[in-house]
């Protein structure tokens, strides 16, 4: 389990993004954390152990507490350049 969340919070946590790549995971928790962020990395090690498996389980995870989740998708929006707006509008 990772430093400073315990079992009683994971259920308390919502899935931000997923990946194949478990790199591209490290580098969303590292952008969260500079904004002040605590984020989990989730089934990492399984797509270690048998990358092909990454699809089939939802790929690489990456996990936000509850509290945190409306921000971090702002975040996620700002840096993407997404609205909301459907295009064309």
């Amino acid at each position: 389990m990772a430093a400073g969340i315990c079992a009683g919070h994971i259920a308390a946590m919502k899935t931000l993004a997923a990946f194949t790549k478990p790199e591209d995971a490290h580098n969303l928790r590292a952008f969260l954390a500079g904004s002040g962020i605590s984020a989990y990395v989730r089934d990492e090690s399984v797509i270690g152990a048998d990358p092909l498996l990454a699809n089939a389980i939802g790929g690489v995870r990456v996990d936000v507490g509850d509290g945190d989740f409306a921000r971090s998708v702002a975040l996620l929006a700002a840096v993407s350049g997404d609205t909301g707006e459907p295009e064309g509008t």
